[in-house]
């Protein structure tokens, strides 16, 4: 029997333990290499070691669960091959941050062997956070084949993938514009950057052009004199031709090599190919360059070019082969090459830049702007554009590979209009940068031969002279490691790699005098990009990698459609010979009720395990203190806070949550997550366990027939339901199928709920005698609790435990999670009977809803005629009046044909077209007081109407809203029409 109350906590931790014991995860991979089983595999997204369940997390897990748990059931080899990745900066950047706040130290002082060990310690003792919180989910993944992506396979494998493709001559070493993080000293992904929008100033300064003029002396104060001494330049007069520029960093203009204009700018035309005087720089070669891709209705239509510390001017400047002049340190303070600005912070140099040219008479003024400013993920540090030296992937032949992987069908992307984004991504692909400036990471496996410096030393000194600095080093005795530091610095990358060479083996522990490894890491992404085959023991052939590659799906977020998912079929398809996957879902991004980021910055960040486990307002409010909130935001953010949860979250459970989750998830929508909307699917499991409940209560100790040997004996309303749960097995398969995980959670909703729940278990209580119910509750619900399962795998495992006869109808299975899926039965589908009970519940929705449209309450005893003209339905309401009595809680309902019946005096009506419900209302009201409401309700609702008519009556309002809220507020608008008809209505029979 059913306790009262639904214990979650209790019986979550109970049956997931039961599961991992029973094996259920673990599929059996002999099975499928004898062909007994065909496999069905989803690699999971590893989350960052680093990281805590967020609701990305949980929305992941709940559909990805829900696939796996559904094959499972289906008798298919289900394989969700769970994992953890080292997020090198994010992982490095913690570890750091304990170091310097417990010990006042960085990584530098404790060299990089000792740092890593901290590393892994701290791993050791946090890295099991996530996966914890995984399994409080209810993710049934195979922990049995848990990944680590530094692990000894994992690492094996990374080593062999980049020694392949060095061989194989996709990878070289090249200077290219990056990412720079100066806090951190490395460069990103693009992943890895965030972009915040921040007030700014767009300054505009003025270049003259040369040979204008006669030169001038003007003076400026140098920012290298403490005393104020100024610097002297020699620029032309003031009255000189001139060209005016804008920007928002102003101390770029120290890199500066051109001025960019569009070809057809009439303004412009003349002074294309001119040079002009860099007032910091007379001798530097300033000129004037004529490019489409500047945008002439912006601004002055003249752009500033700084090509190493700006992506377009970097592409720009590689068109017109101009020089790059790196203007910044590593720590983005101003270096050699910004002359009398150097050693300043770039902020710092921001600022005396601007002065200088305004004691030049060069400065043109500010105007205040809002604009994106990029951020690193890690530390928030402002990202610098920065040209370095790295390790690159040539992309095109993998771009080719993937648009006709994607193209032929091979792999889909759905929703399919994510494809133009694919398509966009490989056309306009650049070569990935694998490089990155850490020590926590698979460290790339290049080693340098010390044997062949001195050779190519000499080469470089040939070309170039022989005043190098390596040869100068040479020349002051520096030799080996200290010698390959300076060269790695200075020479031309094509000789670097003569020096190079790329093992899986640890040339420099074997042969520590001749080789040394390169100190970079690899981009996480490129672990990553491996995942789907070496979980699975390659580049080794083992049997996991003959059974369950290629995966059947990769769920994921659209966000890392190009950071992740096109890496993984790259290197699949180059490695294995296919794509990883055959489907790729992206879900859409979760956000607040109110749809904006979540993000603890914002203090909008719900955590799952406060919805799971339910949190009171005090402890929300404080957990809230501890996020990285501004202080002049966070009063407004408590205060919101206690506006939406003035109780606290209550508690969801698991299945509360994944269920939520399952039902806001549409295709192209974001998830909109909704405490309340939680806590209503909370409500609809307390009725599916209390439905169960009363069931198992009244069927007691009975014997319970086959649903088969009862056939004979079914009733209209087990006909209606047994019909009724075949569409419903077959909406949800269908749309689990299709991954419209709100369909299959809306068709099961309304299934458990409205019909079995509300409508069903009704008639069967004047019926539990009868073996024909009996069979028909028991049957119906077993069947329910099976579709149910992979939505909410903890209460309906529960339940179906509790189950009758459950050991008769599966003798091999004791787990809901093995059970067999449900299967639609064509012969239980009767048109018949779902036709007379319609009939039935139009009727007993029209009774109730004229009861409370007359202010009744829902089980005040009114008696209600029932009239149509149509023969066949006149027939029906003389079987079936008692049920429309018994459902709609009546004192009494009579059938009469339309024709010659008179309503009475005093009675409320509602009619679908062919039936019309009147309820008799004499004594049951007060005239007045009701004509008195109605007007209220009328008013109110045109009052709610004539707000949403001026709404769209606002041309910006339906052009700039999301399509779903524009959606929202015409059904509402209908709802409302409908509504104000309707009450008119009632209040015209009571006058």
């Amino acid at each position: 029997m059913l306790p009262k109350a639904y214990d979650a906590r209790a019986v979550e931790a109970h049956w997931y333990r039961v599961w991992q014991d029973a094996g259920v995860f673990t599929p059996d991979v002999a099975a499928v290499r004898a062909g007994a089983k065909r496999p069905y595999v989803i690699m999971m997204p590893p989350p960052n070691v680093t990281g805590s369940l967020h609701m990305g997390h949980a929305l992941f897990v709940t559909l990805q669960d829900i696939l796996i748990r559904t094959h499972r059931m289906r008798g298919e080899a289900a394989l969700w091959l769970p994992g953890v990745d080292h997020a090198g900066i994010a992982t490095q950047t913690v570890v750091e941050r304990e170091l310097k706040r417990h010990e006042g130290k960085t990584r530098h002082d404790l060299g990089r062997a000792s740092f890593l060990e901290r590393v892994w310690q701290w791993k050791e003792k946090n890295g099991d956070r996530i996966v914890t919180q995984l399994k409080a989910m209810g993710a049934s993944a195979d922990w049995t084949r848990a990944r680590f992506t530094m692990d000894e396979q994992c690492n094996r494998a990374v080593k062999e993938a980049f020694v392949r493709l060095w061989h194989d001559g996709l990878i070289y070493r090249g200077e290219r514009l990056v990412n720079w993080d100066p806090a951190t000293g490395t460069g990103l992904s693009d992943e890895e950057v965030e972009h915040e929008e921040k007030d700014g100033e767009l300054w505009r300064f003025a270049y003259q052009v040369k040979d204008a003029g006669p030169l001038q002396a003007k003076s400026f104060a140098s920012p290298q004199h403490d005393d104020g001494r100024p610097a002297t330049v020699m620029l032309p007069a003031d009255d000189a031709l001139e060209i005016v520029v804008a920007t928002t960093r102003p101390e770029t203009m120290l890199g500066d090599v051109a001025v960019a204009v569009h070809p057809d700018d009439e303004r412009h035309a003349a002074l294309i190919g001119r040079e002009l005087v860099h007032p910091f720089f007379p001798e530097r070669r300033v000129v004037v360059v004529a490019d489409p891709a500047v945008d002439r209705e912006l601004g002055t239509g003249a752009v500033k070019i700084t090509p190493a510390h700006d992506p377009n001017d970097f592409e720009l400047g590689l068109r017109h082969a101009l020089p790059m002049i790196n203007i910044f340190t590593l720590h983005a303070a101003t270096n050699e090459n910004a002359g009398v600005f150097e050693g300043l912070d770039r902020f710092v140099a921001r600022k005396k830049v601007k002065a200088a040219l305004e004691q030049l008479g060069l400065f043109r003024g500010t105007t205040p702007i809002r604009h994106n400013v990029s951020v690193s993920q890690r530390s928030g540090a402002v990202i610098e554009p920065l040209l370095s030296r790295q390790f690159f992937v040539k992309t095109r032949p993998f771009a080719e590979k993937a648009l006709a992987v994607v193209e032929s069908g091979e792999t889909r992307i759905i929703p399919d209009w994510w494809k133009k984004t694919w398509d966009h991504f490989m056309h306009n692909i650049r070569d990935w940068n694998v490089s990155r400036q850490l020590w926590w990471g698979h460290r790339v496996p290049v080693f340098y031969d010390l044997t062949k410096l001195d050779e190519v030393i000499e080469t470089d000194a040939n070309r170039k002279g022989k005043d190098t600095a390596a040869v100068k080093a040479q020349a002051d005795g520096v030799r080996g490691r200290e010698l390959l530091k300076i060269a790695l610095g200075t020479l031309d990358d094509e000789l670097v790699m003569k020096l190079a060479v790329a093992s899986t083996e640890e040339l420099e522990a074997r042969q520590p005098d001749r080789y040394v490894q390169e100190d970079d890491v690899l981009d996480t992404w490129f672990s990553s990009g491996l995942w789907p085959f070496s979980t699975l023991g390659w580049p080794d052939q083992t049997d996991d990698l003959a059974a369950f590659y290629p995966g059947a799906v990769l769920e994921t977020g659209s966000d890392i459609l190009f950071f992740w998912v096109a890496r993984m079929v790259w290197l699949g398809s180059y490695f294995m010979g296919r794509s990883p996957f055959s489907d790729v879902f992206l879900h859409a991004m979760v956000r607040d009720g109110a749809g904006k980021k979540m993000s603890k910055s914002e203090g909008n960040a719900v955590d799952p395990l406060d919805v799971i486990a339910g949190i009171s307002l005090p402890d929300l409010l404080a957990k809230t203190r501890t996020y990285p909130v501004p202080d002049k935001k966070l009063a407004a953010v408590l205060k919101s806070i206690e506006k939406e949860f003035p109780e606290g979250i209550p508690a969801a459970g698991a299945d509360g949550l994944r269920f939520t989750l399952a039902a806001l998830s549409a295709h192209g929508r974001d998830v909109k997550l909704s405490i309340p909307r939680a806590a209503g699917y909370r409500a609809f499991l307390n009725k599916i366990w209390n439905a169960t409940r009363f069931v198992l209560m009244r069927v007691g100790d009975a014997p319970i027939p086959a649903l088969a040997e009862a056939n004979g004996e079914l009733s209209l309303g087990d006909r209606w339901i047994l019909s009724r749960l075949q569409r419903a097995v077959q909406a949800v398969s269908g749309a689990i199928d299709t991954y419209r995980f709100d369909e299959a959670a809306n068709a099961i909703y309304q299934f458990f709920w409205t019909e079995l729940c509300d409508v069903y278990v009704e008639i069967s209580k004047g019926a539990i005698d009868k073996p024909a119910t009996r069979a028909t509750l028991v049957h119906v619900l077993d069947s329910s609790l099976r579709l149910l399962h992979p939505l909410c795998p903890f209460q309906t495992e529960e339940i179906w435990q509790k189950l009758p006869g459950r050991d008769l109808r599966w003798p091999a299975t004791k787990l809901c999670a093995l059970a067999p899926w449900p299967t639609p039965d064509l012969a239980l589908v009767d048109e018949r009977a779902e036709r007379e009970m319609q009939v039935v519940l139009d009727a007993v929705t029209m009774a109730r809803n004229v009861r409370q449209e007359s202010g009744l309450g829902p089980r005040a005893p009114v008696a209600v005629d029932l009239v149509t003209q149509d023969q066949a339905i006149f027939e029906m309401l003389g079987r079936h009046a008692g049920l429309i009595a018994r459902l709609a809680v009546l004192s009494s309902a009579s059938r009469a044909t339309g024709a010659g019946y008179s309503a009475p005096r005093l009675s409320g009506m509602q009619s679908n077209g062919v039936l019309d419900v009147v309820v008799h209302l004499a004594g049951l009201i007060d005239v007045d007081k009701e004509k008195a409401r109605l007007l209220r309700e009328i008013e109110k609702a045109q009052k709610d109407k004539a707000g949403l008519e001026k709404r769209f009556a606002n041309e910006e309002f339906v052009k700039r809203a999301p399509p779903e809220v524009v959606e929202e507020g015409r059904v509402n608008l209908r709802a409302l029409d409908e509504k104000v008809a309707r009450l008119t209505a009632a209040l015209g029979r009571l006058s």
